[in-house]
């Protein structure tokens, strides 16, 4: 006999039952097959894109504005979900997180009882001195430049370390961003509290 190939599920099949009804537990599927995208460290932003209008096409609640109740709901927390997943993998720190958390089961954003280690802290320590010490914006921006930098060096160590298999290594090197990217909100912040006028990269604040 010949067997029917089964049909490829179309984005956002898995909330739906068969009589075109919104389950209510619906069957978990991850962020990037969600969106109907490749897992890994890089998401292409157009097919991000258009994964999530195809899913409020299909999820909006006010599709569902005629519905019971349960639906409505269902409607909401599908939304939801969709607009979750995709916050998570429009950001490359929270995507390369969410990534090691599908292959450890851990979070390395939401571990607790993860350490830094000790150079790391004297580094962002004196990082965080010189931003408060910045008398104008020519300072803070080589500062910003300097930490940009590392932020390159740190992404390129954190793909040899996926690509490698080294997932410890590359949930160090998560941490380590994090770190950078606080560093970097400090300093926009100290840009707007000076109202200076500088430029970071291609993020600029106006005095």
């Amino acid at each position: 006999d010949t067997q029917v190939p089964r049909r490829a599920l179309a984005l956002g099949d898995h909330f739906f039952s068969k009589d075109g009804a919104l389950r209510r537990d619906p069957t978990q599927v991850s962020h990037f097959e969600l969106l109907g995208l490749p897992k890994g460290l890089d998401v292409d932003d157009d097919a991000l894109d258009e994964g999530l209008r195809v899913l409020q096409r299909r999820l909006h609640p006010d599709r569902f504005a005629t519905s019971t109740q349960e639906q409505r709901d269902l409607a909401d927390a599908a939304s939801a979900r969709v607009n979750g997943a995709t916050a998570v993998l429009r950001d490359d720190l929270r995507r390369a997180d969410y990534l090691l958390l599908l292959e450890t089961g851990t979070s390395v954003l939401d571990d607790e009882t993860r350490t830094a280690p000790p150079s790391l802290l004297m580094e962002v320590m004196e990082v965080r001195e010189a931003i408060d010490e910045a008398t104008d914006g020519g300072a803070l921006e080589a500062l910003v430049a300097a930490n940009d930098a590392r932020v390159v060096d740190a992404k390129a160590r954190l793909r040899a370390e996926v690509d490698g298999g080294d997932l410890e290594a590359a949930s160090n090197v998560v941490v380590e961003l994090n770190f950078y990217g606080k560093i970097e909100g400090e300093a926009l912040a100290k840009a707007d509290g000076e109202g200076w006028s500088v430029a970071f990269g291609d993020r600029r604040r106006q005095a």
